[in-house]
């Protein structure tokens, strides 16, 4: 039966590792047959991604919901994480703001790994803030983390930038190009939220610039870590010698891509 629904995926024009994974997810979260059956119809027929379909996803070792409000998470995003804790000495306690946090996962896992953290995360509307704000309750972490409704390009961004000594600037912002956005598969461009994607009014490059502009202009953290498209290398290049920052690393992701960027500051 799996193997046979696994073939019913690829059909379809789902990649063969993706389409595996799939059936792998159905068969632990689904114990009837017919509902996994029904959901892998519904999957092929809509596009639609399998973790909208479970109103569910993971990330590092927990679980969230999702909707289409927010992204999936992604296991590029993961690796952020992960640097972000190596390069950040949590010895003394770590003041955070997640950026554009989405369904919350970096703030949570942050919560999660580092005991003396405190982090604020911000998201644009307050659909996508209290879908953050029950993932971080379901996680048991809600204590260490403070939700903002909050534009980035807005004044109340620059008073929380004011207001706060963030050690840690995590963001994995809206970074696909508008050119870009078509190419996209269908399960991206037809349901994820086009807004966290590409963002709204603002170039790609313009997102890290204000969030920078904000930084150099109000504090001075002891790290800043971005996930990044591994097209804007070169732009990102140019924008820290502009703004005197001289100590950026990008490190690659699981396929080799230029897809973060660290800066000691």
């Amino acid at each position: 039966m799996s193997s046979e629904l696994v073939e019913k995926l690829i059909k379809a024009g789902i990649d063969k590792n993706e389409a595996i994974k799939e059936i792998s997810i159905l068969n632990k979260e689904v114990s009837e047959p017919l509902k996994i059956l029904e959901l892998v119809e519904k999957r092929i027929n809509t596009r639609k991604p399998l973790q909208y379909l479970l109103g569910k996803a993971y990330f590092m070792d927990f679980e969230v919901a999702v909707n289409e409000k927010v992204l999936i998470p992604r296991p590029e995003t993961e690796i952020l994480v992960e640097e972000a804790v190596k390069r950040i000495n949590s010895s003394n306690k770590i003041t955070a703001i997640d950026i554009g946090t989405g369904s919350g996962i970096i703030a949570i896992a942050l919560s999660k790994i580092i005991s003396n953290i405190e982090v604020t995360a911000i998201d644009i509307n307050s659909d996508i803030v209290n879908i953050a704000h029950e993932n971080a309750q379901k996680n048991n972490v809600d204590k260490k983390i403070y939700f903002e409704i909050c534009d980035l390009f807005s004044e109340k961004a620059e008073k929380i930038f004011r207001s706060n000594r963030f050690n840690l600037i995590i963001s994995n912002p809206p970074y696909v190009s508008e050119s870009s956005f078509s190419t996209l598969e269908p399960e991206v461009r037809c349901y994820e939220p086009k807004i966290a994607l590409i963002g709204s009014g603002v170039d790609n490059l313009g997102y890290y610039e204000r969030i920078l502009l904000l930084v150099t202009k109000n504090i001075e953290p002891d790290l800043i870590a971005f996930e990044i498209d591994p097209l804007l290398v070169n732009d990102l290049k140019i924008l820290l010698k502009r703004m005197n920052l001289k100590n950026g690393e990008f490190l690659k992701d699981y396929s080799g891509q230029d897809r973060y960027l660290f800066i000691n500051m």
